[in-house]
């Protein structure tokens, strides 16, 4: 029993779909938007008005660059230029034409329009002069009967008896220095917001202004629109994507994930949807309720349909086209024994708590993958790091990139690639280990025995490396007790390099029972003192070295599931909390779920279902642009050891791409749109947190 748990419940799930030229809109660039109360979206384009229909499609009338739209009950003005049209009743209908470019129409009761020098008031069927302005005008926003518009550095003000213009300025005034881009009510309290090019300010109608310094959740980036729904939220977009103010804080989302381009022009709610216009397209960003069950269901079922490659192998997609994962394939990686095992990890997880037989035929399938992964090569023990078959990208050529370490298999029926690495062992020993406790029978369990202990063998014999078809060593695959504990190249790797080997003899041991593994276990733990370097296996880096984060949690997790023995554990514990308070900063859920599943202690479970929660439903890895935030603080540690400009705390999920454990997530700007990431980043942490307790499905 644990002490706590996160009772889960369904949750808003926001998912993201794209219009432009090529599915209904008469152009990609769109400049504003509008929404009546039947939920019918009006977008204008550079070419001409579209509207949403109720079967799904878009009507369109072109007729020239719609920048303003204004409904007004059942009608819908729009503007073209210097051209004013009217929808109604289904026709549109050209209304008037201007001598200026028109800039705005509002009203409530009644219409206004207002061009650079001129207010107009829709009287008999026409916009009829009613008053000048007092400066060239950007717009203009009308609530409760009041006036307002913006020039530049001015907010203008329709007042008095004798409707005159009251323009304030920041040099006669307390209003900050701003370029003002839009102006919105809060139509309940009255406030006027501002969107500037130095962010959102709101204005309390005397002489007090508040922007960030005076409300920190008020964005700093460039406003260009600003929307206060009835239920309180307040949608902004900005120059850095879309930014939503909701229960007192701010969240970005950025392009291109949730928005076509960096420079949102409009942004509208529309229901519980939010539609944003770009140069570069329009998105519907809307909410799907669902589990965090049915979210892994779905992600198993992603991952079967596109990602599974010849044998069972899982890795990623690449080459995909416009977006659509359906165009690519799925790729062949020099850690294809890691990334499938990782897959497999959260199978057998999923399958030791749903006993789901699909599941273990799933598992069964890239389990023997993984078993031909550790023969093909022919040298007992060896493994190798991928696989290709005739037919597949790269057959039959051997390239500088690949070090030249592509060779033919002695039957003659596929090539391998060795240089294998310790992130390929450590993959093994955590996937083999969790399928042999949870999913193997005995047929299974002998076939896992063998290939198992091979490996070990093979360190062991070969001072514990791998060693090669050319008889040397591979480069990162190092476990040699006087190199880890005598030789300064390997101080980085010492501890987690320490973990490694004690995590592989043990699950050695716990396949075969053969007490020759817990002897030389034990000699590694305590003559080569490999449990104590366990037990600080992680250096202090900058957070720069992320593929030794996620060997250490995998061993971690590994080891410690399989040993017993209360006065190795203690150790082994100490290294683990020292992992994770290090990496905490992260908000990564797969550590946090397995620090929480051995520790039973405070893991920011919070934080780790919000991770998956905001994880989005489609891994394809569209850029993520968020370098023209103005509220994000970098680090500068990491330039010790050599690292790039990373931010100081990580992005949320959902604002940056989906990673595994071994990538930096302190980037910024990230994204390879040809490219889609595994669903294993959800699948194992998921599976994780189901299995040890900490998540519960009501």
């Amino acid at each position: 029993m644990r002490k706590g748990c996160y009772k889960s419940k369904s949750y808003p799930q926001r998912i993201c779909e794209y219009y432009g030229a090529l599915n209904g809109l008469l152009s990609d660039k769109a400049n504003c938007l509008a929404s009546d109360d039947k939920g019918t979206v009006y977008i204008g384009t550079d070419c001409g008005l579209n509207f949403t229909k109720a079967d799904g499609s878009f009507g369109s009338f072109p007729c020239g660059n719609v920048n303003v739209i204004h409904i007004m009950g059942n009608k819908i003005w729009f503007a073209a230029d210097k051209i004013v049209y009217l929808f109604e009743d289904g026709k549109i209908s050209e209304i008037q034409t201007f001598d200026e470019e028109i800039k705005g129409i509002s009203g409530e009761k009644e219409a206004f329009l207002i061009t650079s020098y001129t207010l107009y008031r829709f009287i008999d069927g026409k916009f009829t002069t009613y008053h000048g302005t007092e400066l060239p005008s950007g717009g203009l926003e009308i609530n409760d009967g009041k006036l307002i518009s913006f020039s530049g550095r001015s907010l203008c003000i329709f007042a008095g008896k004798r409707k005159h213009w009251m323009c304030i300025f920041p040099e006669h005034s307390t209003m900050p220095e701003f370029n003002i881009n839009c102006v919105a009510f809060d139509k309940s309290l009255g406030f006027i917001w501002l969107g500037t090019d130095k962010g959102a300010y709101i204005y309390d109608n005397r002489n007090g202004w508040y922007g960030h310094k005076e409300i920190d959740c008020l964005p700093e980036e460039e406003i260009f629109s600003i929307d206060l729904t009835d239920d309180g939220k307040v949608i902004l977009s900005t120059d850095a994507g879309l930014a939503i103010i909701n229960n007192g804080t701010t969240k970005y989302l950025p392009a291109t994930r949730w928005t076509c381009a960096e420079k949102v022009n409009d942004a509208i709610a529309v229901g519980s949807d939010i539609w944003t216009a770009t140069d570069e397209g329009v998105t519907k960003i809307s909410e799907k309720m669902m589990t965090l069950k049915e979210k892994a269901d779905y992600c198993f079922d992603y991952a079967e349909k596109y990602y599974i490659r010849t044998d069972g192998y899982l890795t990623g997609i690449k080459g995909i086209v416009n977006h659509d994962i359906s165009t690519g394939t799925p790729a062949i990686t020099d850690n294809d024994g890691l990334w499938t095992h990782t897959y497999l990890g959260s199978l057998c997880y999923n399958y030791a708590v749903t006993k789901d037989e699909k599941v273990l035929e799933a598992a069964r399938r890239s389990m023997y993958a993984m078993v031909k992964l550790c023969k093909v090569s022919g040298i007992k023990g060896f493994t190798a790091r991928a696989i290709r078959y005739e037919g597949e990208e790269g057959f039959g050529t051997i390239v500088e990139r690949d070090g030249h370490e592509w060779h033919p298999s002695p039957d003659g029926t596929c090539e391998w690639l060795g240089e294998t690495s310790s992130d390929e062992m450590t993959g093994h020993f955590f996937g083999f280990s969790l399928y042999y406790e949870f999913c193997a029978n005995e047929e299974e369990k002998a076939v896992i025995r063998e290939v198992v202990c091979d490996m070990v063998d093979h360190m062991i014999e070969h001072d514990y490396r791998l060693c090669d078809i050319d008889g040397l060593p591979t480069t990162w695959a190092v476990w040699t007790p006087s190199e880890l504990n005598g030789n300064s190249m390997w101080l980085w790797e010492k501890g987690v390099n320490s973990l490694e080997m004690l995590t592989f003899l043990d699950v050695a041991y716990q396949v075969s029972g053969d007490e020759k593994y817990r002897e030389e276990f034990m000699r590694l733990a305590i003559d080569e003192h490999f449990i104590i370097n366990s037990a600080q296996h992680k250096k202090h880096d900058g957070h720069v070295t992320h593929i030794d984060d996620n060997l250490g949690f995998m061993c971690t997790s590994t080891i410690l599931r399989i040993e017993k023995d209360p006065a190795i554990r203690k150790y082994l514990l100490m290294g683990l909390k020292h992992h994770w308070d290090y990496e905490r900063i992260e908000n990564n859920a797969t550590f946090n779920l397995i620090y929480g599943a051995f520790t039973d202690e405070v893991c920011d479970i919070d934080t780790a279902i919000k991770g998956l929660r905001d994880l989005p439903l489609d891994f394809v890895q569209r850029k993520m642009i968020n370098s023209n935030r103005r509220n994000l603080v970098y680090d500068t540690e990491q330039e010790r050891w050599g690292g790039e400009r990373q931010l100081k705390i990580p992005l949320d999920a959902d604002q940056k791409i989906a990673y595994h454990c071994d990538r930096n997530p302190f980037r910024v700007d990230t994204g390879r749109p040809e490219r889609a990431s595994s669903p294993s980043t959800y699948l194992l942490p998921y599976w994780i947190g189901r299995y040890y307790g900490l998540i519960e499905e009501e």
